[in-house]
């Protein structure tokens, strides 16, 4: 599934929020992090930071699910739009 983050994230009134960018944020939390896959990680924040669209296989969609539900370094507003991706299909 390919999975495009490349865009900014909303307030609660719906307005953009600026240089708040989700696959950027994504990117950013991704490679912060002491535990996980380093190398799966390190890859997707490259893409991520780049804009580009990532293209993952419904187990690497499932990890990277978890990593943002599970994540403590990311707030609920940028979580429920980050999942909202990932249920697109």
């Amino acid at each position: 599934m390919k999975l495009d983050f490349n865009f900014n994230l909303i307030d609660l009134d719906g307005n953009q929020i600026e240089n708040a960018n989700a696959g950027k944020l994504l990117a950013n939390t991704l490679v912060q992090q002491a535990k996980g896959d380093a190398v799966k990680y390190w890859e997707w924040a490259l893409s991520l930071n780049k804009g580009e669209v990532i293209d993952l296989d419904s187990s690497d969609q499932e990890t990277l699910k978890n990593f943002i539900k599970d994540s403590e370094a990311l707030a609920v507003l940028a979580k429920g739009q980050l999942l909202q991706v990932l249920k697109k299909d």
